[in-house]
């Protein structure tokens, strides 16, 4: 049982920036299979917009055990977040700018028991984060929950904040950004996040394959989780991580590589 919470799949036509890499769901389930990965957690790209219909469509192709998490970037109805649930939506996606207009849909998403992936991270919104976790819904912070990695995690007070309020709550945050970040900064700040939360509360994410010029260059699958295993040097926790922790939160099952060749 091993589960990577954040990867992308798209019709090669569909990629608007480079590096130009097959966003196929057979590409990445060959991919992951490869490196004994047992299910998936399909996050929508940016560049695919708000509109959910591609990340169902991708979803549908799928042999392997999958969640999706469907972007919410206006009001939706109960009756569409329902749906969604019922297609293999885990939780929704959304930053935490301007949560007013989505306050029924959030509601919603309550009752159905979606959780709430926040990008962009939080820095200036805890208070809307602690909200939030009091009304009873599971957050997860993406890319390590901050907006920026421009200070040192040793000493960064923004860290220190979220560290306090996911601390003990229904909260997760997410190991990501490969190429994105730089190495001795994921490295120290996934070093105080195991101290502070431990594996019970830290998810990974590939990101891939890789959508973003930003990323200086475009990393094999395999090197996603070698990056994974310089973050987190400790097996047990790596492999909680990727196993215990990701499948009790996405509810997918807990099956072994042996399984899925079958």
């Amino acid at each position: 049982m091993r589960i990577d919470c954040e990867v992308h799949a798209f019709p090669r036509e569909a990629r608007r920036a480079a590096p130009i890499i097959d966003g196929s769901v057979d590409q990445l389930e060959g991919a992951a299979r490869d490196c004994a990965i047992t299910g998936l957690v399909l996050v929508q790209p940016a560049f695919l917009g708000g509109d959910a219909t591609e990340l169902f469509a991708q979803a549908s192709q799928a042999r392997m055990p999958v969640r999706l998490i469907p972007p919410l970037v206006q009001p939706l109805a109960p009756e569409v977040l329902e749906e969604w649930g019922q297609s293999g939506a885990a939780g929704l996606a959304l930053t935490l700018d301007d949560p007013d207009p989505l306050t029924e849909s959030l509601e919603a998403a309550l009752q159905l028991g979606l959780h709430l992936e926040v990008s962009g991270g939080i820095e200036g919104r805890e208070r809307l984060a602690e909200l939030l976790l009091a009304d009873g819904h599971r957050l997860v912070f993406r890319g390590f929950g901050l907006a920026d990695c421009a200070r040192d995690p040793a000493w960064d007070p923004r860290l220190e904040r979220l560290l306090a309020l996911a601390k003990g709550a229904e909260a997760w945050v997410k190991l990501s950004g490969i190429g994105r970040v730089p190495d001795g900064w994921a490295q120290a700040a996934a070093g105080r996040m195991l101290e502070e939360l431990g594996p019970k509360q830290l998810l990974c994410g590939s990101e891939w394959p890789h959508v973003t010029a930003a990323h200086a260059y475009a990393p094999s699958y395999a090197e996603t989780l070698e990056w994974l295993e310089a973050l987190v040097t400790d097996e047990d926790a790596r492999e909680r991580i990727l196993g215990e922790t990701s499948a009790a939160l996405y509810g997918l099952p807990q099956l072994t590589p042996e399984c899925l060749r079958k």
